[in-house]
């Protein structure tokens, strides 16, 4: 049977919500073809590994003492468990990213995984990196032409050195009320709208707790959000339905999306808009998509105010991979898991099959051969 790790969890703020789609997809993944393997990274950034991992509510005991320590080694595509000698658990046959935030939606996970030559359910380092950061989606997405708001940038460390300065450059380029946000944080967390001068130096106060980079914004009331998700597979870019989610809140909170989820109670699916603001959705959805390069199933986020749309935000690794955007069934989840698996580990092949080495002379170069530096003259 071929070894599926998923690994989630992690050190970011977005841990517990990891946990829900990691556990979610393990339990997904079609066993009658594959072995799920959990890795579970901890608040720590450890790895650990235990059939205890599949079950949710296992998490809320905090007590990971019974789980095995694992990790890979250089250039090998298998994971060992850790101990006096290491054991082996299993080659892995492909790798699904489930760890939302830092380490893992932002890049660093799978450049790891490239260098230990295992294929990728989820979206490469590259694009990765540049969706996690709203600062460079922004100026990815100008150069596609794609509509978002404008925004000004604040460091920490120019905040902390000249707040007041910091202050009047903001209010001197965006009226209020303004939204502030963390630059690679997602699910709302440390994200505040400001009214007044006040709310303003608050709300970066708490967004500088979880990132030195924020991203100001003018606050748009009385909007809309629509979200669209996509996958690549075998037979092209697959597209969803558009989806309104509702909430009674100024902004929609972490709390809208993970802890009162109820379904259809607080969404609209499929959201109830034009024609052709839905084919907008979808195109735009992707052509970000195609043109960035991503891998596995990606969510985009955007905004409707005043008849004009403005992506908001690319998540690489949506909660629950956005499923639900796809299908009403756990079994419809498990047959797309199905479909991204095969593709990626196809993708990788081919990738492989490249040449890569070139048989050049520099190793031939006076001096070289003997491994010594060449002398120069000191008029050379």
């Amino acid at each position: 049977m071929k070894n599926i790790v998923v690994f989630f969890g992690g050190i970011s703020s977005e841990h517990d919500v990891s946990v829900i789609t990691g556990v979610l997809t393990l339990n997904s993944i079609d066993k009658t073809l594959y072995n799920p393997i959990p890795v579970y990274v901890t608040k720590n950034g450890e790895w650990l590994y235990g059939e205890e991992l599949f079950d949710v509510a296992f998490y809320k005991k905090n007590d990971f003492s019974k789980l095995k320590r694992v990790t890979l080694l250089s250039g090998e595509n298998t994971l060992y468990i850790k101990g006096r000698k290491l054991k082996k658990v299993g080659d892995i046959f492909c790798a699904v990213n489930c760890q939302h935030g830092l380490n893992g939606e932002d890049g660093t996970l799978a450049g790891l995984l490239k260098l230990h030559n295992i294929p990728l359910v989820g979206s490469p380092l590259f694009s990765s990196s540049l969706s996690i950061d709203k600062g460079f989606t922004k100026a990815v997405l100008k150069g596609l032409n794609v509509e978002c708001l404008p925004c000004l940038t604040v460091y920490k460390g120019d905040f902390i050195k000249d707040n007041q300065n910091e202050i009047l450059s903001i209010e001197k380029e965006i009226s209020y009320p303004i939204i502030i946000k963390p630059a690679n944080l997602g699910s709302s967390i440390g994200v505040s709208v400001a009214k007044d001068k006040s709310e303003l130096v608050s709300g970066l106060n708490v967004a500088f707790l979880y990132d030195d980079k924020v991203i100001i914004e003018k606050y748009l009331e009385n909007f809309k959000e629509y979200n669209c998700a996509c996958y690549q597979d075998k037979s092209g870019y697959v597209v969803s339905k558009v989806e309104r989610p509702l909430s009674l809140d100024k902004i929609l909170s972490f709390k809208d999306k993970y802890e009162c989820y109820t379904g259809s109670l607080d969404r609209e699916f499929p959201a109830k808009i034009s024609k052709e603001l839905t084919e907008k959705i979808q195109q735009t959805t992707k052509l970000v998509y195609k043109a960035c390069e991503f891998s596995g199933i990606v969510r985009i986020d955007y905004l409707y105010y005043e008849n004009k749309l403005y992506l908001n935000e690319i998540n690489s690794i949506p909660g629950s991979l956005s499923y639900y955007l796809f299908t009403d069934t756990l079994k419809g989840f498990t047959e797309i898991l199905n479909l991204l698996i095969s593709f990626s580990v196809e993708s990788h092949n081919k990738f492989k099959a490249r040449k890569f080495t070139y048989q050049s002379g520099v190793l031939s170069i006076n001096g070289a051969k003997s491994g010594k530096a060449k002398t120069f003259d000191k008029n050379d």
